[in-house]
């Protein structure tokens, strides 16, 4: 008898720590993207030695730590910013491919992880279709938008919505039969959102 109770009180321990260092991995993702969501803002102003900058701090920290797939596919979402902010045609070439290397690879090593993908999805949506990126857009928000629309999902409201709003845009634009229905999805999450506003009936 003592043994059971030993045995189901060592148990509950082990599932208290196991859900303790589920909670340090989560709010360290989370204050990771977060951050590198602020790098990433600074790359949207367009000008290339602030976006270079960026790139050093991601570069940086895949050194630190070379799984960090986050860091890996907002890399490669700034190499991509980082082309469109270029003059000559062969450097802005060069950022791109590297970009959507890092991008891919990123998502190869971490499929399962919907901000990577997501980064990836919207950056791809963004690139001028004659660089054949937008069917990957297309496949990356079929897989996003399940997760996007269930409320207990792990990302957060207004990722979720954000996610909607592009697949939206996506589907729109590739006459894709979703358009509509993800359209309504976004609308519902926060009506009187940005993207709330956006994607109004």
């Amino acid at each position: 008898m003592r043994r059971a109770i030993a045995s189901a009180l060592l148990a509950l321990l082990l599932i208290g720590q196991t859900h303790s260092s589920d909670q340090k991995i989560k709010s360290k993702d989370e204050a990771n993207n977060k951050l590198y969501h602020q790098w990433h803002s600074i790359c949207l102003t367009g000008d290339t030695d602030q976006i270079d900058a960026q790139i050093r701090r991601y570069q940086a920290r895949l050194k630190i730590n070379p799984n960090d797939q986050l860091a890996q596919v907002y890399l490669g979402s700034a190499c991509a910013l980082r082309a469109k902010a270029s003059f000559w045609v062969f450097t802005k070439l060069k950022h791109l491919k590297i970009g959507q290397k890092h991008m891919d690879d990123a998502v190869l090593k971490a499929p399962t992880k919907p901000r990577v993908r997501l980064i990836r999805a919207i950056a791809s949506y963004k690139v001028p279709k004659n660089f054949g990126r937008r069917k990957i857009a297309v496949a990356d928000f079929e897989k996003l938008v399940p997760i996007a629309a269930n409320i207990h999902s792990d990302l957060a409201d207004n990722e979720r919505q954000v996610t909607l709003y592009y697949a939206w845009l996506t589907f729109k634009d590739e006459k894709h039969p979703q358009a509509n229905k993800t359209k309504r999805l976004c609308h519902k999450i926060a009506p009187t959102s940005k993207y709330g506003k956006l994607t109004k009936p």
